[in-house]
């Protein structure tokens, strides 16, 4: 499937939806900038949506630490 870009801050995070799934994908590192891709679920890709704020926060948390958040979806659960 193909990623579909659904909202973008530059240089601090990029949502995408690949076929049913979502993914928020953060720059990370500092002296090398890597992109992690966490997958969220779909309320939280629409909150996002609704208001941005929220995956500013998300892709802060993140960056601060990513291995935290690969291990598991995102959700609001």
């Amino acid at each position: 499937m193909e990623n579909i870009l659904l909202h973008e801050k530059a240089w601090s995070y990029k949502l995408y939806k690949n076929g049913a799934d979502y993914v928020l994908s953060v720059p990370c590192g500092s002296s090398a900038l890597y992109e992690v891709d966490i997958p969220i679920d779909q309320a939280v890709a629409e909150a996002g949506l609704l208001d941005p704020g929220l995956l500013d926060l998300l892709a802060t948390s993140i960056r601060q630490d990513p291995d935290a958040h690969l291990s598991h979806p995102i959700s609001l659960n």
